[in-house]
């Protein structure tokens, strides 16, 4: 499934929104995570893809019904709060969209090899 260019960039809002830039002390600061979330959904069977696409844009557009604004156009406290109400919905496929858009973020990011170094994990260094 090929996402469209808005939609990496909504991406890359909603990915930075669970791991925000200068986390683990900015060792993936770099990355594009609307690009790498585009490419984790073109390589996905075409169902779990609509499903991570739907709760991209359920993330978008939910704000709407109670701010008047899209997730893009809330600050930083606003998304964590917008967030945390969809994590904490009533309906269980609201809340089952969202921890797997959350653990397709968080991976992509923190899966990274200086994201690992920085950690420890697996034994890596830091290279110098």
């Amino acid at each position: 499934m090929k996402l469209r260019a808005f939609e990496r960039r909504w991406a890359d809002t909603v990915a930075r929104s669970f791991v925000p830039r200068g986390a683990l002390g900015g060792a993936v600061d770099d990355l594009d995570a609307g690009a790498l979330f585009a490419d984790d959904l073109a390589a996905s069977p075409w169902m779990p893809a609509a499903g991570i696409r739907i709760a991209l844009w359920l993330v978008w557009l939910s704000p709407l019904f109670r701010r008047g604004r899209t997730f893009g156009a809330l600050d930083e406290e606003e998304r964590e709060a917008a967030l945390e109400r969809l994590l904490e919905s009533r309906s269980d496929t609201v809340r089952l969209l969202l921890m797997f858009l959350k653990l397709i973020c968080v991976s992509m990011l923190l899966g990274d090899l200086r994201a690992l170094r920085h950690l420890g994990a697996y034994d890596l260094r830091v290279v110098q």
